[in-house]
């Protein structure tokens, strides 16, 4: 039910040598079979409702000469604009009324301010009109941001939504007070399959997001008031996004992937990265590890990154892998047996210097995020290594073709250049970007690469 590829970056590697790297790739296909089977879905929107929700961010709005108070906040009046909360309210009217969802989908709608709600179970996205009325109510709320209590709501409406395709869309534009709450409920998230596709604008905690999505094998998006360049989506563009988020999920033919890693003495497991279609770095917190999903008709890429001590020259297995995995459209669950990671440890450097091309090109997708992170927390102290680390950075993806991503780190730098600094808009950009959408490497296992390329790419 699904194919399987694994490769490592290298075949062997040199003996007597201290702790080195091995990366390995593990790239999955659902197979034909698979790929025309049609998983039920289960969405829950998770809606900041909070009062800076209410602030107009496209249009010309016009004054009216009132003002009102919200939170104990006091506001000017205007017409002739749209809130943040008018737009996704549109977005969702237009995602039930695309034709593209059927009895098989069902939506829940939750909101979160400083309270939360469950404004509508998980329901049919055929009952239009209960859909409809649930979606108005999202006017009637104000408040403060509290995060955690709207992802409470969530996690208990689809928790128990078995061999279907189950995922958490979550809006926000501010910060939240209750951060560590919301990184433990990403575990419960991440237990049970659940991804959170996580949607940001404004003045929202980066570093929060891309936690859950981390976490729960999610997705990022940087949503901006403004036309969108590079990794960025304008909030014009907020029904589209939406819309693409469900038909992926309904892409998603197989589900709940776990993976088992033994390794032997002296080899440990310190990193799986998805790759490919979007990144995402899951922590190994217990075993079996839960990876996420697999689409139909195209690849899923992981990145297993392995710390190996030194050995002496020989052919010895280091690891053992294995999966377990859901095909919801045919309500069978499926396994990839126990699968040996050999590898042949020799003396010198003419074979160890062999590389596959390929999987050296998803390792760099990977460590893009963090040459971008690491850009960002040092560019006001020393705005010339953040130059470097974003220029190296912007290399890597335009040699491997990302052009959306060079052209928000081209911009970042022209910003660095300019005022000595990464603005917080611009650090958004680049760090959800980063991790946002990669791009499907084709590589050639002829082709060279040197061994200080290497190093720079894999951060040995």
């Amino acid at each position: 039910m699904l194919n399987v590829a694994i490769a490592s970056h290298r075949e062997f590697l040199p003996a007597d040598a201290p702790e080195q790297k091995l990366f390995l790739m593990l790239k999955l296909r659902p197979t034909k079979e698979v790929s025309t089977t049609r998983p039920s879905t289960a969405f829950t929107f998770v809606i900041d409702t909070s009062g800076s929700m209410y602030e107009i961010v496209t249009g010309v709005p016009q004054p009216t000469g009132r003002t009102y108070q919200v939170d104990g906040n006091y506001y000017h009046e205007v017409t002739g604009g749209e809130s943040k909360i008018d737009i996704v309210i549109e977005s969702l009217r237009q995602l039930i009324h695309s034709g593209k969802l059927d009895r098989s989908d069902r939506i829940s709608i939750v909101q979160f301010d400083d309270r939360a709600s469950t404004i509508i179970g998980l329901t049919p996205a055929t009952e239009v009109s209960k859909l409809e009325d649930a979606i108005a109510k999202l006017r009637n709320f104000s408040g403060g941001t509290r995060m955690g209590l709207g992802m409470h709501h969530a996690l208990n409406a689809i928790a128990d939504r078995d061999m279907t395709c189950r995922r958490t869309l979550l809006f926000t534009d501010g910060q939240t007070f209750d951060e560590e709450q919301c990184r433990e409920l990403a575990k419960q998230f991440a237990t049970n399959n659940i991804p959170i596709t996580a949607l940001g604008v404004g003045e929202y905690n980066e570093e929060l997001l891309i936690s859950l999505s981390d976490t729960t094998g999610g997705r990022l998006l940087h949503i901006v008031p403004e036309n969108a360049t590079g990794t960025q989506v304008s909030i014009a563009d907020l029904p589209k996004a939406i819309a693409e988020e469900f038909t992926q999920a309904q892409q998603e033919v197989i589900t709940n992937l776990a993976m088992t890693v033994k390794t032997v003495k002296g080899v440990k497991l310190s990193r799986i990265v998805r790759a490919y279609p979007s990144q995402a770095e899951f922590p190994l917190i217990q075993e079996p590890y839960p990876i996420g999903n697999a689409a139909a008709n195209d690849e899923t890429v992981f990145i297993l990154e392995f710390a190996v001590e030194s050995r002496a020259a020989s052919r010895v297995r280091i690891a053992q892998l294995g999966l377990t995995y859901d095909v919801p459209g045919q309500n069978r669950r499926g396994e990839l047996p126990p699968q040996n990671l050999v590898l042949q440890f020799v003396a010198g450097s003419d074979f160890a210097a062999q590389v596959d091309r390929e999987v050296m090109d998803y390792v760099q997708q990977c460590n893009i995020a963090q040459l971008v992170s690491e850009a960002t927390k040092v560019a006001e102290q020393n705005p010339l290594r953040a130059e470097e680390l974003l220029e190296t950075a912007r290399r890597m993806t335009q040699r491997i073709g990302n052009q959306a991503m060079t052209e928000s780190l081209t911009e970042a730098q022209n910003e660095l250049r300019k005022t000595r600094r990464i603005s917080s808009g611009t650090s958004k950009t680049i760090k959800m970007g980063s991790k946002g959408k990669t791009v499907r490497i084709g590589g050639d296992i002829n082709d060279v690469i040197l061994e200080d390329q290497i190093r720079q790419l894999s951060g040995t």
